[in-house]
């Protein structure tokens, strides 16, 4: 996969594109490896300061699909916070 340099404050959304018509979505973002609270929706934006220093900082969003009772997933490429 690829990576991309964001900003913070930059809005992520995860690619819907290449799945079956009827397929159900669901999502899962990723900060630097692990879950994070509220990460469960099509989108998400970068933090950033004030708080913690977010510079590297990296986003993946995992993106399941459930159509016909078989399930496959597919990973996003790497957001990567610079500023």
């Amino acid at each position: 996969m690829s990576t991309v340099y964001v900003a913070p404050g930059t809005i992520l959304g995860a690619n819907t594109y290449g799945w079956p018509k009827g397929t159900k979505l669901e999502y899962r973002w990723f900060l630097n490896g692990e879950v994070f609270a509220g990460g469960w929706n099509a989108t998400t934006k970068v933090w950033g300061p004030p708080g913690r220093d977010s510079k590297g900082d990296k986003y993946v969003v995992r993106v399941k699909g459930t159509l016909a009772g078989k399930v496959s997933y597919r990973f996003s490429r790497t957001y990567v916070v610079r500023y």
